[in-house]
């Protein structure tokens, strides 16, 4: 499938849920806690570095959710060439695709010594989002 194929309205919506994911999975509701302890990140208590972190913030925010709509692009695209159409055809694709990622971070984690706790946060967050993502690409016609 090609890039003009697509319903960039589909896109756009499964790129803001998969965001969506990352946005309750990295908070404390989810696994915010144990994946800053594993990257070794702990909340400034200086109320300048506070200040700092909360005008950066946007632009990550901002820069996560273009990095979404592109992955949602490639997995689009990817759908539109096997011709998936159906729930658990989708399930399956957005489970393969997030898979993919989930190694390249095992490869990258082992190497540079991240716990397997922070492999499968990590990796789970991909898996979990680009199901969803997935899904509504799949089903929304």
């Amino acid at each position: 499938m090609i890039l003009q194929q697509l319903n960039y309205l589909h896109v756009i919506v499964a790129a803001i849920a998969y965001f969506a994911v990352g946005s309750v999975w990295f908070t404390p509701i989810g696994f915010g806690k144990p994946w800053m302890e594993g990257y070794g990140i702990s909340m400034p208590t200086d109320p300048e570095i506070q200040k700092k972190v909360r005008k950066e913030m946007p632009k990550y925010m901002g820069i996560t959710l273009l990095l979404c709509f592109v992955g949602t692009v490639a997995l689009a695209c990817l759908q539109g060439v096997i011709g998936i159409n159906s729930l658990m055809s989708g399930v399956k694709l957005g489970i393969a695709a997030g898979s993919f990622v989930g190694i390249a971070f095992a490869m990258s984690h082992m190497y540079t010594r991240k716990s397997f706790k922070l492999t499968l946060i990590d990796s789970g967050y991909h898996v979990v989002g680009l199901t969803i993502a997935s899904i509504i690409l799949s089903v929304w016609h």
